[in-house]
């Protein structure tokens, strides 16, 4: 499985499968953790749709499914707090939202039976999320938010067949 939106569908499928056989041993409402790293329009977009994949795959907030949201105000010090308090509250499944974020969570979670699924990852492999871009780990999947970097490239060519040069502005933090 590559580890992009189809990596974290899958995830959520997995996460689907999970549920439905608790679900239907129990009528009880299924907790799902969201660490954030914090507030920003791209990672709150990012937890919509996960939510709204969760949605549609049947687990309606408030009815099936309950989050309990967490962020840390962008401070890593205070990461692995949130994910031992998420830890805590015994969810069925951590959703992860960038690279610190998910890298904390692998190891407090280590030897745990709570998947995590991440997503505003660039670069999960490098990050030692997951072993390889083909597969995910025991308990991780998630997606990645790295650019396709040749796509871009000959996309620009054909609105820009002319152009020289080219410049990509990139901040890394």
């Amino acid at each position: 499985m590559k580890i992009n939106k189809t990596g974290l569908l899958s995830g959520l499928v997995v996460a689907g499968s999970l549920f439905a056989s608790i679900s239907s041993a129990s009528a009880d409402t299924i907790k799902v953790g969201i660490a954030n790293f914090g507030e920003h329009p791209q990672l709150n977009a990012a937890i919509a749709g996960f939510k709204e994949a969760m949605a549609e795959n049947g687990f309606v907030e408030g009815t099936d499914v309950t989050y309990s949201e967490s962020h840390t105000n962008f401070d890593a010090s205070l990461v692995p707090q949130m994910i031992t308090k998420l830890q805590s509250e015994n969810p069925k499944l951590i959703y992860t939202v960038t690279t610190p974020v998910s890298q904390i969570a692998k190891q407090i979670l280590a030897g745990s039976d709570i998947p995590i699924v991440f997503s505003a990852v660039t670069d999960p492999v490098a990050a030692k999320l997951v072993p390889s871009w083909d597969a995910g780990d025991t308990n991780m999947t998630g997606a990645s938010d790295l650019q396709d970097i040749a796509a871009v490239l000959e996309f620009t060519r054909k609105l820009l067949p002319d152009a020289k040069r080219l410049a990509i502005p990139y901040n890394p933090g």
